[in-house]
């Protein structure tokens, strides 16, 4: 073996990105971090949407769980259910952009 490849990092194995996994924790994190300031500005349309995050994000998990236990099974989601997934990270995104745009921008 070379010096060289005594000194390298080893390759990490069996770590695996899950990019919709990603988005839902990064939806979480940022619903949680601004929940109670939007539910407390007496805005309905806020508060509204709010809610609305709330049951995505609910409905969301719930599937993510059932695509871990199917894959824990050696099995996958129906394409239906997958883009089920898509629809609901693009459904949040959409809301959250509806609530952080800028007045008048």
């Amino acid at each position: 073996m070379t010096p060289k490849a005594d000194t390298m990092i080893p390759e990490v194995q069996g770590i695996k990105y899950d990019e919709s996994e990603m988005a839902l924790f990064h939806a979480k994190l940022s619903y949680h971090s601004t929940i109670d300031e939007r539910m407390a500005s007496q805005d309905t349309n806020l508060a509204s949407i709010s809610e609305q995050q709330a049951r995505i994000l609910k409905r969301w998990e719930m599937l993510k769980q059932a695509e871990k236990e199917m894959a824990d099974k050696g099995k996958s989601l129906p394409p239906g259910d997958k883009k089920q997934l898509a629809q609901y990270e693009w459904r949040y995104k959409q809301l959250e952009k509806l609530v952080t745009k800028t007045p008048g921008g």
